[in-house]
């Protein structure tokens, strides 16, 4: 199964991969994120399938639906950054060697 998700859902995936049983309050404390844009993204992985949300007593546990799930982030992938070294002056000569 191969769905497309934004950036923050992969990372929720990826922290579920790792660490189960996770509560809602766990993931919002691991990622510090505000109540309404974890509730939100938890909703749109609900609707997608990836997840579901079991309410428990006091608390409400994140499962994953598909551990082997296969994600595809959507957007457009940015070009790897280009660390460009200093120039040396011409003749070698430059204040750190004198």
């Amino acid at each position: 199964m191969t769905v497309q998700i934004d950036r923050l859902e992969a990372r929720i995936i990826d922290i579920l991969k790792m660490w189960y049983p996770i509560t809602v309050e766990e993931l919002r404390d691991e990622l510090s994120l505000r109540k309404d844009v974890l509730d939100r993204t938890l909703k749109s992985l609900v609707v997608k399938g990836v997840i579901v949300l079991e309410p428990l007593s006091d608390k409400v546990y994140i499962r994953l639906l598909n551990p082997e799930i296969e994600v595809e982030v959507k957007g457009r992938k940015r070009a790897p950054l280009k660390h460009r070294m200093p120039e040396l002056p011409a003749d070698g000569d430059s204040m750190m060697y004198r």
